[in-house]
């Protein structure tokens, strides 16, 4: 497989809730430089990203053959934390999203016209315009110079038309039994499968899950009890760690990184600013690039889920259901059908400045296409691999490193983000002094309390801000274990 071999260190990093158009959708507009290359390069496609004429009505009643009351796309977010109240990211609303009054079918009336009626379900009409004011370049100069610098997918999907658990767990299970939405009160125990780094340690291949946080647990560790025994302890590491292994080339085979989710977070989940997930993305860069082992280092960047925000690609259907569990799932999905795209930026000295990817089979890319990638690289045999259905058919990523040899250059982004980081150091991140917990922090909340053998319902009736978490946390001294 193309140069994979040269490959000895995979790193992902998953932020939170943001979808394509939202964060990369002006990548390559008109009258800036376009990509260099396309793969594969049977499809010469134009990058698929945002442009002027795209709208949604702002009026219900245009699914009903009213004339729509237009909001145009804007060329830019009026600030880095829009939009500055939390979308709607469950199943039910994400299908309202995709097809507007209509039941999801594969060619819908009304396609990804339903998010500025569906924001309206939590602001008034003249706030739900945010949902159609995507990020500009400069508003994002880490992100949008990683993925220009380097390789960047118009047509990867979350794997589930929902919210963070599943597509989390498709990333690390290949499924995500079932489930599609949080719940209620997350039950872990709903998510009892194996994952990639139950998987990798059954074969003696080094991996550590790095997370920014001092005082919350790893995430992925609360979500599946498999990796709860004493004895992956030492895999869930500070980002300390993260940079200190980067530094002395020590990074295992697979490297997962977490933003953080709840103390001063950077995940950028709606309406988390946008500008300290930069600031995060930096800091990795920084370590990755100036680690002696970047010439065998790839480094996957993407998001979870789009979180409500818009997108203008219909997602795919013939997605394959991943195991009996999901056929059908909760809420009657037999997980047929992708979620909205996601990010995804795909960075190594063996990939050409401006390359844009796309499937190079008849699978479209998903959150599995990690999985899939991390058992072609790591040579894992079929019968140790995950069993999820979706794995074996998921495109993988070798496509990507078509140089025959490692670029010498290495791009400054640090330089080219200095205006706009510094601004970011001379405020304050957080408006917000005590909000109200969003949906992934009470998951972690209700996620602990299972783990820690509490009843998550009492639980989290006492917690109910951000703040009543980070006590509740800092009270059972878990940090990023």
């Amino acid at each position: 497989m193309a140069n994979l071999s040269q490959i000895k260190h995979v790193i992902v990093v998953m932020f939170e809730n943001r979808s394509f158009d939202n964060m990369l959708g002006w990548l390559y507009a008109d009258g800036t430089p376009q990509p260099n290359q396309f793969l594969p390069g049977t499809n010469r496609a134009p990058f698929e990203g945002l442009n002027r004429a795209l709208w949604n009505p702002s009026n219900e009643s245009y699914f009903n053959g009213d004339p729509p009351a237009k909001v145009q796309i804007s060329p830019s977010a009026p600030d880095t934390t829009t939009p500055d109240v939390d979308p709607e990211e469950q199943y039910q609303y994400v299908t309202e999203q995709i097809y507007g009054t209509e039941l999801p079918n594969e060619h819908p009336t009304f396609p990804m016209m339903g998010f500025v009626v569906n924001y309206q379900k939590k602001v008034s009409a003249a706030q739900s315009v945010q949902m159609m004011q995507p990020f500009s370049v400069g508003q994002l100069p880490v992100l949008s110079s990683l993925a220009k610098n380097y390789a960047s997918s118009d047509a990867w999907f979350c794997s589930v038309p929902s919210q963070t658990w599943a597509n989390r767990s498709f990333v690390h299970a290949g499924t995500s039994n079932g489930n599609v939405d949080n719940g209620v009160l997350p039950n872990p125990l709903d998510w009892n499968v194996s994952t990639i780094f139950n998987v990798l340690s059954d074969m003696g291949i080094a991996w550590n899950v790095y997370a920014d946080t001092e005082i919350t647990p790893s995430l992925t560790r609360t979500m599946f009890p498999k990796l709860w025994p004493l004895e992956f302890d030492q895999h869930f590491k500070g980002f300390e760690d993260f940079q200190a292994d980067c530094e002395a080339g020590s990074l295992p085979a697979y490297s997962f990184v977490e933003p953080s989710f709840v103390e001063k977070p950077n995940d950028q989940h709606p309406p988390h600013d946008v500008a300290a997930g930069e600031q995060f993305l930096l800091s990795i860069w920084e370590s990755v690039s100036q680690s002696r082992a970047w010439n065998e280092t790839l480094l996957i960047i993407t998001f979870d889920e789009h979180g409500g925000t818009y997108d203008h690609v219909l997602p795919p259907w013939g997605a394959t259901c991943p195991d009996d569990k999901s056929d059908p799932g909760r809420e009657g999905f037999s997980f047929n059908r992708f979620g909205v795209r996601v990010p995804m930026a795909v960075v190594s000295p063996w990939i050409q400045e401006r390359t844009v990817f796309r499937t190079d089979t008849d699978v479209p890319y998903d959150h599995t296409s990690i999985l899939a990638t991390l058992r072609d690289w790591l040579k894992i045999p079929a019968e140790k691999m995950l069993p999820s259905k979706r794995i074996p058919i998921a495109p993988t990523l070798s496509q990507l490193l078509t140089l025959p040899s490692a670029r010498t250059d290495l791009p400054d982004i640090s330089a080219e983000a200095t205006g706009f980081l510094k601004a970011l150091r001379e405020r304050v991140v957080e408006a917000i002094e005590d909000p109200a917990m969003n949906d992934l922090q009470a998951s972690l909340v209700s996620g602990t309390a299972v783990r820690l053998q509490q009843n998550p319902a009492i639980v989290r009736n006492k917690v109910r801000t951000r703040n009543d978490a980070m006590a509740f946390f800092r009270g059972h001294k878990i940090g990023h274990k």
